[in-house]
């Protein structure tokens, strides 16, 4: 008689259509959609960010650094442009991919781009995936591999875990 018995207590099984190398692809569309919205001074939900604070009596503030340089005076993390430069795809797999700034700091800084990220989120929600950022993503992956999707309904409880469930129940209640 055996003396012990395995006992399965969770399984996953994961079935992903797309390929590593795909979902880079991917993730590097959504990485240079969140850099223009950022660019453009758009928060996560679309809208324009806060403006910038500015200076005290008699005082420059940061709006006024920013236009006498050239730049726009608004809330696009742009100054040196290091930061979105680090925008990257960081790592990519079968079943995900993930995108963050790199941890490097420019020479003579003490703060590393993702320190600047974290810190200029907290002012103000932008680094993050807004809903037209996630259109765009979804339909360059409809676009590139078109799914297949019954009428029924039940066959969309298979594409939750891509997120797409919502997006072709859309297109259901639409025709």
């Amino acid at each position: 008689m055996p003396r012990f018995q395995t006992v399965v207590r969770r399984a996953r099984f994961v079935y992903s259509p797309y390929t590593a190398y795909e979902m880079q692809g991917f993730a590097q569309v959504l990485s240079d959609a969140i850099r223009a919205r950022i660019q453009s001074g758009q928060n996560i939900y679309d809208q324009a960010a806060a403006p910038l604070k500015p200076g005290k009596p008699g005082h420059l503030g940061y709006p006024d650094y920013k236009s006498a340089r050239g730049l726009q005076p608004i809330r696009d993390w742009t100054w040196s442009g290091h930061t979105l430069r680090c925008l990257k795809v960081l790592t990519a797999n079968e079943n995900r991919a993930v995108i963050g700034f790199l941890d490097e700091a420019m020479p003579g800084r003490r703060q590393t781009a993702s320190q600047i990220a974290f810190y200029n989120n907290q002012r103000e929600h932008q680094w993050g995936v807004s809903p037209r950022d996630r259109a765009a993503v979804v339909a360059v992956m409809v676009a590139y591999r078109p799914l297949v999707v019954a009428a029924s309904g039940t066959e969309l409880a298979g594409y939750r875990q891509y997120g797409a469930a919502v997006y072709f129940s859309g297109l259901r209640a639409a025709a």
